[in-house]
């Protein structure tokens, strides 16, 4: 019949599995959330790069109009200032002429400003949706593995949790809190071997009459370094004989 020590080691082994297995399901569904999150954010940056682009080709076609509007009322006037007898009539137009030329050059600068812009937003969504497609691809792909990946290990977590619960009725209560109180503390390593008189948990020599006392294996014994609680196995030469 096993030891208190040995279904220790046992309960133990099903604790450090359950440990791994919740750690991934944590890191599986963060890194699912992650994923989603990312894809929220990248769709609502590619909206609002495609709706800045969009106010910037509206503005670009305005000014191409206004500048066009212009070069036509420019064009009248000249076509009208050989016709004038008046001199007082052709100062005026020729005013006007000056005054659309000044609102010609205003709209030419400004338009190769908002050309300028254009193209840069032009790359930026680009660049945005280039992201985008990837991290829709990796919803398709690597988001299912992920959701796969923690239903399975949520299954095995009721099998394990399922072994646990029988192998915590075979040991005494005030045992297992010692137990797990360390397991905890001592990141999820309490129960450890002695080997050529060291511990495996720390890998400090244990005093020789210590080393005695759990090889009789008679009572549950820890480390005076550690405090993990520690015990014996033979070899299988050395329980032979």
């Amino acid at each position: 019949m096993p030891s208190q020590i040995e279904l220790l080691a046992d309960l133990q082994i099903v604790d450090q599995r359950l440990r791994e297995k919740r750690r991934a399901i944590v890191e599986s569904e963060g890194r699912l959330t992650a994923l989603q999150e990312s894809l929220v954010r990248q769709t609502a940056a590619a909206a609002e790069s495609r709706t800045a682009l969009e106010a910037l080709t509206a503005k670009q076609k305005d000014l191409e109009e206004k500048l066009g509007a212009n070069e036509a009322r420019v064009k009248d006037r000249r076509m009208r200032i050989g016709r004038i007898r008046n001199d007082k009539e052709l100062q005026m137009t020729k005013r006007e002429l000056e005054l659309m030329r000044e609102e010609a050059n205003d709209f030419e600068t400004e338009l190769l400003t908002v050309m300028e812009q254009v193209e840069v937003a032009t790359k930026r969504l680009q660049a945005v949706e280039a992201e985008l497609v990837q991290l829709n691809t990796a919803m398709a792909t690597e988001a299912g593995e992920l959701r796969a990946r923690a239903v399975a290990l949520k299954r095995e977590v009721v099998k394990d949790t399922q072994r646990r619960e029988v192998l915590v009725v075979t040991v005494p209560e005030d045992l297992r809190r010692r137990y797990e109180m360390i397991f905890e503390r001592r990141g999820g390593l309490a129960v450890v071997e002695i080997r050529a008189g060291v511990c495996q948990g720390c890998r400090i020599n244990v005093p020789p009459q210590l080393a005695n006392i759990i090889r009789r294996a008679e009572q549950v014994n820890l480390c005076p370094n550690c405090q993990r609680i520690i015990y014996f196995r033979p070899e299988p030469q050395e329980a032979a004989s």
